[in-house]
């Protein structure tokens, strides 16, 4: 069932969070609907530290490509803030859907980005930047 079909029903989508093929693969083989790729779960399991802006666009390609490599359900990927400028989020997108994604999440928040749940985050682009990057996704 593609994501687009899921959301139409009536009812939740389970998409537990991932960060690799291989707890892609266990919340696959456990019923899931979707799985949920964030930048926190990828700080975590390869810096072991909180989301502060260390993980890179390619590493979440690279972790995007091996995940859609051994599942067949949807996978939604927290794009952070599309690394950089309205260019960036444009290329970002683009790598991401070829990666095999099936959704991204961009949030708006200024540079340095901290992770959602940190204290310290400065949301709320200004609406010049916020419009220009919205558009370029």
């Amino acid at each position: 069932m593609s994501l687009r079909d899921a959301l139409e029903k009536d009812g939740l989508i389970i998409a537990p969070g991932v960060y690799d093929a291989l707890s892609g693969l266990i919340a696959s083989q456990s019923g899931a609907q979707a799985l949920y790729l964030s930048g926190a779960s990828l700080a975590y399991t390869r810096f072991g530290t909180s989301d502060i802006g260390l993980i890179s666009v390619s590493e979440v390609n690279d972790t995007i490509a091996a995940i859609t490599d051994r599942i067949n359900i949807p996978i939604i990927v927290d794009a952070d803030t599309g690394f950089g400028n309205a260019l960036n989020v444009q290329r970002t997108v683009r790598s991401f859907e070829r990666s095999g994604a099936h959704a991204i999440q961009l949030e708006d928040q200024s540079f340095p980005k901290k992770c959602g749940h940190l204290d310290g985050k400065k949301t709320g682009l200004n609406a010049r930047d916020g419009w220009e990057n919205s558009g370029c996704a």
